[in-house]
């Protein structure tokens, strides 16, 4: 007879083996009652072995039946069972936290803050240890790359060497979800970002630059305590950018000359920085940035004379990037924009030169109105279009 190899609570026929009951011995030796005695006990022993040959121990199964209806499960590390709520099996894991397969994915993970990082701590890659990335509260303020971003932690994770779990697919629970931590009211399905202003924390309402914009969970139960989202962090490529001025009139010394324009003034930055000298606008990633720079010219006589403006990258003058503008009107303005697509590596700066055959030309800048703003010298924007 053929066996299906096979573990199963239904049925069980070791279960259904009992001890024989044996007679009561005699008070002398009884060659009789010690014959019947070894044959209840031979056939029990028979019976065990032939059951145990069946069940095949030690050799691989087909499969192995959970039931479905379980009792009230007592939980303790290492336990398998079925959840009957969550139609899946459940993993009893380290700090209480219980995994149900296939619903949910962890990163095992190291604290090395000093302090507890508490459950449902939006956290960030802040190094790496053997088999276990170290993370930290992250803070979506653009001070750290978009791309850092782990998860949530499914349970507070002491610093005390040991390893945890932090979510990057599933539910985590026992969470405030009603938003009142944040100076927020959530709701039921709303989307959460992690917070620009609270490390750690998150946010219904969607960041904007220079903030980072990582959509880290959705809300799927408001409570107080029983607060419930789920996790699936969507990193959008973060892409940096530099929008800067000069506000102040810059004076050739002689024609025909190439001057670098020095910068005096950041309106905003994420990755592009003023360098040194401050005509370098210099990125911190590789890229390919698009670089836009308008110069504002003004003449002090009505000669006709040329103005030039380019883009250096590293010191070299990128090729066909020039800008040519003929003036002769005296004491008049006059705007060229320069644009140019440019492959930039990390650390890699440019710059916007300028030239006239005249020195009576003047990169200029113009103060304000009663009904306009002022004009800039110079206003340069460098995005990154492509990472």
């Amino acid at each position: 007879m053929a066996f299906t190899k096979m573990i199963t609570a239904e049925g069980d026929a070791l279960t259904a083996v009992k001890a024989p009951s044996l007679p009561l011995s005699p008070l002398e030796y009884n060659r009789l009652y010690q014959d019947t005695v070894n044959n209840l006990l031979r056939q029990y022993f028979n019976t065990i072995d032939a059951l145990a040959s069946q069940l095949q121990i030690n050799k691989p199964v087909d499969y192995i039946d959970f039931t479905t209806s379980p009792d009230a499960i007592s939980h303790q590390v290492g336990r398998v069972n079925w959840n009957v709520t969550d139609a899946t099996l459940e993993i009893d894991m380290e700090y209480g936290v219980i995994q149900q397969v296939g619903q949910e994915i962890y990163a095992r993970v190291k604290n090395v803050t000093g302090v507890t990082i508490p459950n449902g701590t939006a956290v960030g890659f802040a190094g790496a240890s053997p088999n276990s990335l170290e993370v930290a509260p992250y803070i979506a303020d653009g001070t750290q790359p978009t791309v850092y971003i782990v998860g949530v932690m499914t349970h507070d994770l002491p610093d005390s060497g040991d390893k945890g779990y932090c979510t990057t697919f599933g539910f985590v629970r026992d969470l405030d979800t009603t938003g009142a931590p944040y100076g927020e009211t959530w709701a039921q399905g709303d989307i959460l970002y992690v917070s620009p202003t609270i490390a750690g924390g998150f946010t219904n309402v969607k960041p904007t630059a220079p903030n980072n914009v990582i959509i880290i969970a959705a809300v799927t139960t408001v409570g107080v305590t029983d607060g419930v989202i789920f996790v699936r962090p969507t990193i959008i490529q973060q892409q940096y950018y530099g929008v800067f001025n000069r506000t102040t009139d810059f004076v050739p010394v002689a024609a025909n000359t190439a001057y670098a324009i020095p910068f005096t003034s950041t309106a905003l930055n994420n990755g592009v920085s003023i360098g040194t000298p401050a005509s370098r606008i210099v990125v911190i990633q590789s890229g390919l940035y698009n670089v836009s720079c308008t110069l504002q010219y003004s003449s002090s006589n009505s000669s006709q004379k040329n103005a030039y403006g380019w883009i250096r990258k590293n010191g070299v003058d990128i090729p066909q990037s020039s800008r040519i503008t003929t003036l002769n009107l005296n004491s008049g303005y006059s705007s060229v924009l320069i644009s140019e697509t440019v492959s930039l590596a990390a650390n890699d700066y440019i710059e916007i030169m300028f030239a006239t055959t005249d020195t009576a030309v003047t990169v200029a800048a113009a103060p304000a109105t009663a009904f306009a703003p002022g004009s800039p010298t110079a206003n340069l924007l460098v995005t990154q279009v492509q990472p």
